[in-house]
């Protein structure tokens, strides 16, 4: 009894605890959902470069709904691509980074247009993809005092050789539809339509032919683009006009959570901003 007496406490084994990992950052996140990064399929090399080939030799197919862009060099056009993109010849990905980056400066040229007021147009040509995202667009736009285009159904048109469809506007984003169901759409022929029938917007936010036929009526252009469609990055670095997000854009809508969460971000930061503005003011008064 007295040598179990003087025996010392029995301690149970403490299970370890792992320290809990950290969030995965906004650039892991769009390279898990294959909106950017180098696991993102695209292009292969081979394909990118003939691409910009074509592009140079003015390919109407290369070209999308842009003009002609005379005297274009492959070098001229590989260095927007890697600008744009950070894509080189040896390795055709997009830069999660640069994705990011760039969506910050569109929601910067979003504030100063909706500062003074201006008119935005929103569109896609990718609603199963790209419509939630536009939306958040859209949102910011509305957010800091701009004009945000929402029309009532316009048509019916002719887009992709089918008739009829329309112009249908869901949250302040311009889509072609056939009254049932949402169209995707590949050639110029509806966002030529748009054009006409909105007010000259100030800015356009737009992926595909509605990005490119904006620009090419003068309208400044925030673009959505993926390695796929690379012409608005050589016309915006010729031009020294428009901005061009680097991404993906067939991706499934939830893949593009990350670029809305930082575009709501923005709209929170512009609510914050006129909220301590107006308690400014009426500290003074």
């Amino acid at each position: 009894m007295s040598r179990a007496k003087n025996r010392p406490p029995r301690l149970e084994p403490t299970a370890s605890v792992a320290p809990e990992a950290p969030p995965p950052s906004r650039e892991a996140r769009l390279e898990r959902a294959k909106v950017a990064g180098a696991g993102a399929a695209g292009p292969g090399p081979t394909e990118l470069r003939r691409l910009l080939d074509r592009m140079v030799a003015n390919d109407r197919r290369a070209l999308g709904e842009l003009a002609p862009m005379p005297h274009l060099t492959a070098d001229e056009a590989w260095s927007a691509v890697t600008a744009t993109y950070g894509a080189d010849p040896a390795a055709p990905a997009i830069d999660a980074a640069r994705t990011l980056e760039a969506v910050r400066q569109a929601a910067t040229r979003i504030h100063a247009v909706g500062a003074s007021g201006g008119r935005i147009a929103v569109a896609t040509a990718r609603p199963a993809s790209l419509l939630t995202l536009h939306m958040a667009w859209s949102r910011l736009a509305a957010a800091v005092g701009a004009e945000v285009l929402d029309l009532v159904d316009f048509g019916p048109i002719r887009a992709d050789g089918r008739t009829p469809r329309w112009l249908r506007w869901i949250g302040g984003v311009a889509v072609v539809s056939d009254r049932h169901a949402l169209c995707e759409t590949a050639d110029g022929e509806a966002a030529r339509e748009w054009i006409f029938a909105v007010p000259r917007p100030a800015l356009v936010v737009a992926d595909g032919p509605f990005a490119e036929v904006a620009w090419e009526n003068g309208i400044e252009v925030v673009a959505l683009a993926g390695l796929d469609r690379p012409g608005l990055a050589v016309a915006a670095a010729r031009e020294g006009r428009g901005l061009v997000v680097p991404m993906r854009t067939d991706r499934p809508a939830r893949a593009y959570r990350p670029v809305e969460e930082l575009i709501d971000d923005a709209s929170v930061g512009s609510h914050a901003d006129l909220e301590a503005t107006g308690s400014g003011l009426g500290d003074e008064l």
